[in-house]
């Protein structure tokens, strides 16, 4: 384990024991400017000296992995879990404001069309936009306690038309599926035979629907293998809950996100060298031999494969982005309940906290003092407890390996 170190200019030099540093916070010559990971910034003017630190990132649109490397000794590496939930929760803001107009300006006049960004150029959806912030913050944070001279990122480029026809050549990348139909829906219609895939009653009924398989809500698309034909009646029966359908749709939400973050990460301002996942994979089941995790793939991604003697380091950082704030003020149907949305004997929600047994993030709040608490990956505890630190907008948990 090491802790890093940044200097009285807030450089960052390279780690120092734990002995050391601790010598150097008793006699006064340094002070602690983060708990996780522990860093410590130096009180007098000193040589900025620095080794030549590598450092990789797996890039993706679940998971970050990233690993810095010197001298083939790993000085840090971490796994970053990034939101899902920014699409859901600007619906739910929609909702709330268009709710509010219809019962504070009632007569208001229409304004769908006035919105600047919408009509912005070059704009990128604000769920994809903040996975490549992600990337982007992962990047300053280590550059803020490490002086890294070089970066190595995996990206990767999917071929969304052949993941789904894993025949297509030529030109069949122009001949699609819904070459010569209006639309998804008439094409749908069309393949299913106009006939209602559950009764079976073949009938141009206009009646007919065309059901999402997995629900928008759950991640599902407007792709045609996430659509089926049902009539009227089916439908119903369905969405009541009296029968389910099992088919599962190709999946190609994270293979296209990948596509655009990988542009996007390209226009930063961030000089790295790319590689790719084969030469990753290749490096960390033959030259190191690792098993796969996304923070031993950034190991695999920065180190030598001349020299795979690398010495491992038994700290993961695991992290998470949430929120940046608590907003929700009411709960019930008809919002009967208030919820604070500050503090609560002095702590809210995903404050770092330890209590005399365990140490973890505040999950859900009780007026009694009782407070639910749990760790990074969602495991939860009721414990009684005290405040450690602040929460932000990035969880950070240290964990033996």
């Amino acid at each position: 384990m090491r802790v890093f170190v940044i200097s009285k200019n807030k450089k960052p030099l390279m780690p120092t024991r734990p002995a050391k540093a601790r010598r150097l916070l008793k006699s006064g010559k340094a002070k602690v400017v983060r708990r996780t990971p522990f860093t410590i910034k130096l009180l007098y003017e000193t040589t900025e000296y620095t080794q030549p630190v590598v450092a990789g990132m797996d890039s993706g649109s679940k998971h970050i992995g990233c690993a810095a490397v010197v001298n083939d000794e790993v000085l840090y590496q971490s796994e970053v879990e990034l939101r899902d939930d920014v699409s859901r929760k600007m619906k739910d803001r929609a909702d709330y404001r268009r709710n509010r107009r219809s019962r504070k300006t009632r007569y208001r006049k229409p304004r769908f069309d006035n919105r600047g960004n919408s009509k912005k150029e070059n704009r990128i959806a604000p769920s994809i936009k903040n996975k490549v912030q992600s990337h982007d913050r992962e990047r300053r944070f280590v550059e803020s306690i490490l002086p890294v001279k070089k970066w190595i990122v995996e990206t990767a480029s999917f071929d969304i038309h052949k993941i789904t026809n894993p025949n297509v050549s030529g030109t069949g990348y122009q001949n699609g599926d819904l070459k010569g139909y209006y639309n998804i829906r008439t094409y749908v219609l069309h393949r299913d035979n106009y006939t209602c895939q559950k009764c079976k009653n073949r009938s141009k009924d206009p009646k007919l629907e065309c059901h999402h398989i997995v629900f928008r809500s759950n991640g599902g698309t407007d792709r045609p293998d996430n659509l089926i034909t049902l009539c009227e009646t089916c439908h119903g029966k369905l969405h009541d809950g009296e029968f389910t359908i099992n088919k599962k749709p190709s999946n190609t939400k994270h293979p296209t996100e990948m596509g655009i973050v990988r542009s996007q990460i390209r226009k930063l301002n961030w000089k790295f060298q790319e590689t790719f996942g084969y030469i990753t994979k290749y490096k960390r089941e033959q030259k190191l031999n690792l098993e796969k995790t996304h923070y031993n793939d950034a190991v695999a991604i920065c180190c030598d494969e001349n020299n795979p003697n690398i010495q491992l380091s038994d700290v993961v950082y695991y992290k998470k982005h949430v929120s940046k704030g608590d907003y929700q003020q009411t709960k019930g149907v008809r919002s009967e309940k208030k919820i604070p949305t500050g503090k609560l004997h002095g702590l809210r929600k995903f404050d770092f906290i330890q209590t005399p047994d365990i140490s973890g993030f505040v999950k859900g709040k009780r007026t009694s003092g009782n407070f639910s608490i749990m760790d990074i990956f969602g495991n939860t505890f009721k414990k009684n407890c005290r405040r450690i630190s602040a929460r932000c907008t990035t969880l950070t948990q240290q964990i033996q390996i």
